[in-house]
């Protein structure tokens, strides 16, 4: 599982999507940041921070989606793919170690991000940067990011099924991304079934606070969406010859 993994690695360190797409997750807060500073400097603080939110939340699947996509492709375009499906090596490894990696990019790329927001909050809104202001921040980001990387495990089934090619997983993630932006315009009578669905419900699950019934609703059909997507992507590689 090491070597999988470490071989993973030096992939992603030369796929230059990579690093694009981590540069483009940074650019969301830096943009917004200029937008209050040049275009908007009325704007106060927790309109902006809900706005840098909404951004991140369609942008990010995006890019996530795209990530995967690229580095899936390539396996199947460069015959690369042939090594695993020949070899001895358990495909359950391989996937497995993709999505170690995918995530820990995904991890590398939203922490910076969140970094950014954070100097942003203590340079545009000095009198809001407290400590409750910057853990609310905080967890609301981190919540949303790691939810939004979940739900968007099924894109990497899609790659398996599509193999070589590029706009089935990619329709699959603006759809994804279009629904989780969604999920903060829905009202208040629609909250549950926003809650069952698991793309709406990563934006729903930093409306309703921390613990309460439709946290959990949103939790569980966000873990359980995550795990089907794995174990899909998983039959489908072993069902996979040459």
């Amino acid at each position: 599982m090491h070597n999988a993994v470490c071989s993973e690695i030096i992939k992603f360190r030369r796929n230059k999507m990579a690093w694009v797409g981590t540069l483009i997750i940074a650019t969301i807060p830096l943009f917004m940041i200029w937008n209050r500073l040049v275009i908007d400097p009325q704007r106060e603080y927790m309109e902006w921070l809900m706005s840098v939110l909404m951004l991140n939340t369609l942008i990010l699947p995006i890019v996530n989606g795209f990530i995967i996509t690229s580095n899936m492709q390539r396996e199947y375009q460069d015959r690369t793919i042939r090594n695993v499906l020949t070899a001895p090596v358990s495909r359950e490894k391989f996937l497995t170690a993709k999505l170690v990696v995918w995530f820990l990019w995904y991890l590398i790329s939203f922490c910076l991000s969140e970094v950014i927001v954070i100097a942003g909050c203590y340079i545009l809104f000095p009198v809001e940067f407290t400590t409750r202001n910057m853990r609310y921040a905080l967890s609301l980001f981190t919540q949303n990011n790691f939810f939004s990387f979940i739900v968007g495990i099924p894109i990497l089934l899609i790659c398996v099924k599509q193999q070589a090619l590029f706009y089935p997983s990619m329709l699959a993630t603006l759809g994804s991304a279009v629904l989780q932006a969604a999920g903060l315009q829905v009202s208040e009578e629609l909250i549950l079934p926003a809650c069952i669905c698991p793309w709406t419900a990563v934006s729903i699950s930093g409306m309703v606070g921390w613990g309460t019934q439709y946290w959990r609703i949103c939790t569980i059909t966000i873990t359980v969406c995550g795990i089907i997507g794995f174990i899909g992507a998983l039959v489908s590689f072993k069902r996979q010859d040459q």
